[in-house]
């Protein structure tokens, strides 16, 4: 068995979260570990996907993660390598006991949503300062290339302030297919093929995935 990566979704609710992980999960024949108590994501996922209690603490070593309470304890590990874990909406601080190797932190353009991002990913780094952060820039709401063009300069100029500067950033496109993937009990090339409206616009999504993989480094 290989070296276990963790790759971990985190910050706000609706910021994109889910859909990319869905997306990279699948990619990478991976789990996804949901870790947001109000949703029940063992039902509608169209991947393989486990809720953890909030009860549960957590540890790991370099094949698997441990989750363990007062009375049981929990072995997972993944064949493919890879584990994709998908933190609530809200603030859980399990985020830095998962010592993960990549922190996924989406984020739509508007000053509050980034304000929330940049915070998080300080607290990460507090606690592990060789965290590797990967900002997700969400394009959900912008129309026109100009928008997205001035949203992304923008993001830009608050990493530099906030000294982020170094880490990776990666745009999600508009796309309703990242919806769908949430809503439906569909996989992603099975979305595609039923539906041609959304094939004009899946090749940005697929660029958008093949980015996420190079950077966890996922050969397959």
């Amino acid at each position: 068995m290989s070296n276990l990566t963790i790759i971990t979704f985190a910050n706000f609710r609706s910021g994109g979260k889910s859909s990319a992980a869905r997306l990279l999960a699948e990619r990478t024949k991976s789990s996804i570990l949901n870790f947001d108590t109000q949703r029940d994501a063992e039902h509608y996922n169209a991947v393989n996907t486990i809720n953890i209690q909030e009860n549960k603490t957590i540890r790991r070593n370099d094949k698997e993660l441990i989750l363990s309470d007062d009375l049981t304890e929990q072995t997972i590990s993944s064949k493919s390598g890879f584990l994709i874990c998908d933190l609530g909406g809200y603030f859980d601080p399990r985020v830095n006991e998962l010592e993960s190797d990549f922190y996924m932190l989406p984020s739509f353009t508007d000053y509050e949503s980034i304000r929330e991002t940049l915070r998080t990913a300080k607290y990460i780094l507090k606690k592990l300062p060789r965290a590797k952060i990967v900002f997700i820039l969400n394009f959900a709401f912008l129309t026109t290339s100009k928008e997205r063009e001035k949203a992304a300069e923008d993001f830009k100029e608050q990493l530099e302030i906030n000294m982020l500067d170094q880490y990776k950033t990666i745009l999600m496109p508009r796309s309703n297919i990242f919806a769908k993937l949430v809503n439906d009990l569909k996989k992603e090339e099975d979305l595609i093929n039923e539906n041609r409206t959304l094939k004009s616009s899946y090749k940005g999504v697929r660029t958008f995935v093949d980015e996420l993989a190079d950077t966890i480094n996922y050969k397959g």
